[in-house]
């Protein structure tokens, strides 16, 4: 079977031919925009933004092509001024099959770039002939349109390189009392040690110590093991913006003045290699997770100390690919850069060492190989059995030769955006509002009293007696609070959840079977997963199959107890401010009430040579909606990460 892995194409003669399976990208000319308005362009998941006009080109699969595809809006360039979209929610337009899903929602002056979305073009003549097709986005006066072609052949899409528009990098700064001088800050991410933080109860004791260089995520209630480890090699590069004297303001390099789509901090950029969450102890519900910068990087540094804070919200695209190779050993969630074995029970299967290749992978007697004779025993040991060249295991680029991008930590990596994850396996996108720093954070639970919104009988919830009183369910630690029907009609929904058992106007299109999806549901497209009339069954409810239930996402409503917004959608339907289950970084954890994280200063960074720090973060994580995810990883919840690596003056 064909694969694809996207490049840069020109359109000049005597463009030489890409290897087999090279699926490519076209830049032509810059973005159209109004003079002075920065510019609204397309990008391509693996190889960055396109120029408008420009081509993107793959090699087909099964004659078509899948292209993943973003809409940037107010892109960063030296001499455009960004205009203040409010917070439309900006389209792209074409007959494209998925280009509808290709969206953006403005925010303000910002540079934002949507997520990612599969746009589909196929070949025609039954599979012998090319197909294409444009798309087209507008914000503003900014405009864009660009080419998806589909080949039915390899080494059809011709490949060369052409630069995109560059962010203009202010004159070299010089700190004080230093002779150097430097353009951008890098920092690339580590393995870590010992521990960073911890998640402490309400009388200060230690529930658990936090790992450096691990990430954790969930309530009290999170049932895959913690932490998970975060990928080495991962380089980040943000511009020296402005200078006062120690004193460094950060801000944002595009993809040009980077030359990579990979280390680069502006929307759009991704960030770090993909990260594998493996599930032992249910392997079916393992992600696979790839971070894009949300908005561009903005923060602070010290010449002289090595403190730094940055600001970086990240999108998280969620893969629930499971495990890809269940006779390897391990779980490779995210198709992996590794040797083949050539022999033994994980024969053809990605591996690390000639130990991946030799009885690990046995599950019994023969299975999956003759050679082997019980769990992980047998004969399948073979000297220089784990062979050949790095290629990709899994994904749209499986047997693509591949560069690792991190370190082989565990047999769930190294992982590379050279091979990314299976598009079908897609369940959404995570807002991560990511706040980097060298110095201690923390942030405190804070309890939810339910009752405390009672006005009188039954007002404005059945659960309550009188004013301030009755039974209504409360929740206690609660680090990240989310509008959800708890003490409503008690469904348990959190707002912005499309599952038909919630509250819907009508939901009653979703119904496959009696009770297939939810209980309500009667037959294929009948049940009572719908409105009745005013109030009935739910407060945002107007009429017959009408209302205000139909929310278009879910609300963050607190961080810490300190209030965020009202949960008030569809007249209070979704009233209760909570997480799924209380504490944090679970199993048993309902009691922590506490998450402090502490970072590293690198010291004096004015000689340009690296020097090892860390950044930390805390911050919430949303419900997926995903009913699998969210119940092992007891989502939403709050996180935590430790990024130990070096710092360095560039």
């Amino acid at each position: 079977m064909q694969q694809r892995q996207p490049r840069h194409l020109g359109s000049g003669p005597g463009l030489a031919s890409v290897l087999v399976f090279a699926a490519t990208v076209a830049l032509a000319p810059r973005a159209s925009h109004a003079q002075g308005q920065c510019p609204t362009r397309f990008q391509e998941q693996t190889s960055g933004l396109v120029t408008d006009q420009g081509t993107v080109c793959q090699t087909a699969v099964s004659k078509k092509c899948v292209f993943e595809m973003a809409l940037c809006v107010n892109e960063t360039e030296s001499s455009c001024t960004p205009q203040n979209l409010k917070h439309k929610n900006i389209h792209a337009s074409s007959l494209c099959n998925g280009v509808g899903k290709v969206h953006v929602k403005a925010n303000g002056t910002s540079s934002v770039c949507g997520t990612f979305a599969g746009v589909t073009v196929r070949t025609k003549k039954h599979g012998t002939k090319a197909g294409s097709c444009k798309i087209s986005g507008k914000a503003g006066k900014a405009k864009t349109k660009i080419t998806l072609l589909c080949e039915p052949q390899a080494g059809l899409c011709a490949t060369t390189t052409t630069s995109t528009t560059s962010t203009t990098i202010p004159p070299p700064c010089t700190c004080s009392g230093s002779g150097s001088s430097a353009t951008k800050l890098a920092f690339t991410t580590g393995i870590g040690s010992g521990s960073c933080g911890a998640a402490l109860n309400s009388a200060g004791g230690t529930l658990t110590n936090l790992a450096c260089g691990g990430l954790y995520t969930g309530g009290g209630g999170n049932s895959v093991p913690l932490p998970y480890a975060v990928p080495d090699m991962g380089s980040s590069l943000t511009r020296l913006a402005a200078c006062n004297g120690m004193t460094l303001t950060l801000g944002p390099l595009t993809s040009t003045d980077t030359g990579s789509n990979r280390n680069c901090t502006s929307a759009g950029c991704l960030f770090g290699p993909p990260l594998p969450i493996p599930n032992p102890s249910s392997p079916p519900t393992s992600v696979c997770v790839i971070n894009t910068v949300a908005q561009n990087a903005i923060g602070t540094a010290d010449c002289s100390t090595g403190a730094s804070a940055i600001g970086l919200p990240l999108t998280s695209t969620l893969y629930l690919d499971g495990d890809l190779f269940p006779n390897a050993p391990g779980i490779q969630v995210c198709p992996v850069c590794t040797k083949a074995c050539n022999t033994g029970a994980n024969n053809g299967g990605p591996c690390n060492g000639d130990a991946d290749c030799a009885n690990a992978g046995c599950t019994g007697a023969g299975v999956p190989m003759p050679c082997c004779t019980g769990f992980q025993t047998g004969t399948c040991t073979a000297p220089g059995s784990c062979a050949g060249a790095n290629a990709c295991h899994g994904g749209p680029n499986n047997g693509m030769p591949c560069t690792p991008a991190a370190s082989p930590i565990s047999q769930s990596f190294p992982t590379t955006h050279d091979c990314p994850p299976p598009p079908s396996s897609n369940i959404g996108n995570l807002p991560i509002a990511f706040a980097l720093t060298t110095g201690t954070t923390s942030l405190t639970a804070m309890g939810y009293n339910a009752n405390a919104q009672c006005t009188g009988l039954h007002m404005p919830n059945g659960c309550c007696s009188a004013s301030g009183t009755g039974t209504c369910v409360s929740q206690n630690n609660v680090f990240c609070g989310f509008c959800r029907d708890s003490n409503g009609k008690g469904t348990g929904c959190f707002e912005g959840d499309p599952f038909p058992g919630c509250p819907h106007n009508n939901a009653n299109p979703q119904c496959t079977g009696l009770h297939v999806p939810a209980g309500c549901c009667s037959g294929t497209g009948t049940g009572t997963c719908n409105c009745t009339g005013l109030n009935t069954p739910w407060k945002c409810c107007t009429g017959a199959n009408t209302g205000t239930c139909d929310q278009p996402t879910f609300k963050a409503c607190s961080v810490g107890g300190t209030s965020t917004a009202a949960c008030t959608d569809g007249g209070g339907t979704w009233p209760d401010c909570v997480q799924r289950n209380p504490g944090a970084f679970g199993p048993a954890r309902f009691g922590a009430h506490t998450i402090t994280e502490t970072g590293s200063v690198a010291g004096d960074i004015s000689d340009g040579a690296g020097h090892p720090s860390t950044l930390v973060s805390i911050f919430c994580i949303p419900p997926t909606f995903n009913a699998t995810v969210d119940a092992a990883g007891d989502l939403p919840g709050p996180g935590a990460v430790s990024l130990p690596g070096i710092a360095q003056l560039q």
